[in-house]
């Protein structure tokens, strides 16, 4: 683990972080506020469409509050967290969307014991490329040796302005925003759990490369969070 007095949030970045996460989560649980109302005032001939806005909204919130536990939770870095819970919370995540995602979990997770930050750090990366796909697109994510690699393919890849520095923790604290906070973040946690990124884009192509450590080739006290 490397230094924890070199991977402390900053206030402001706490501040954006949570100001994107309620952005995130206003949607789903306003939709579910307006489903109430349907209902009470078209009764039983609302019925049906209420429950269904009820049911969709319900489920969009619980699917990001998932999420974010995952990405900026402690329980993201519990050493019970697998594979298995990353992929079925990430493709919840985009069940909705135009987006795929391409992930052999029996031959693209490592075989060696994990330090506890190892999924953490590589969802917060497919959320990185998901916000990189801007119509349809596949996500994929592939073992190579010790790493990681994620990509992103499609019509439209983009990567916006300040997500590559934010990531590589290049950009001033002053310059975030609710945009690239989530790549500032995750920057963050990569260095703090040992896990060195490399980021290559161009024209519809995005391709993030993390490279991690056995967990019983690090010293990392599991009792340790990085500062929030």
């Amino acid at each position: 683990m490397s230094d924890t007095a070199d991977v402390q949030l900053p206030v402001r970045v706490v501040e954006l972080l949570c100001s994107r996460i309620c952005h995130d989560l206003v949607s789903p649980v306003a939709a579910i506020s307006n489903g109430v109302e349907l209902l009470g005032e078209m009764g039983a001939e609302g019925l049906e469409d209420a429950l269904g806005l009820l049911g969709h909204s319900a489920r969009q919130s619980s699917v990001r509050l998932q999420l974010f536990r995952l990405c900026y939770g402690a329980g993201g870095s519990e050493a019970l967290i697998s594979g298995k819970m990353v992929y079925e919370a990430f493709l919840n995540f985009i069940e909705s969307d135009k987006v795929k995602m391409e992930w052999d979990l029996l031959n693209d997770v490592p075989d060696e014991d994990l330090n506890p930050g190892f999924f953490k750090v590589l969802i917060n990366l497919m959320i990185f490329a998901r916000e990189c796909v801007i119509r349809d697109g596949v996500i994929s994510v592939k073992k190579s040796g010790q790493s990681m690699i994620v990509s992103a393919s499609g019509t439209t890849i983009t990567v916006r302005e300040g997500m590559a520095e934010a990531l590589r923790q290049e950009l001033p604290i002053d310059a975030l925003t609710p945009k690239t906070v989530h790549a500032y973040v995750t920057g963050t946690f990569a260095k703090y759990f040992n896990c060195p990124l490399t980021v290559e884009h161009g024209e519809n192509a995005l391709s993030i490369t993390m490279t991690y450590t056995p967990a019983d080739k690090v010293d990392m006290p599991a009792e340790e969070q990085p500062a929030a």
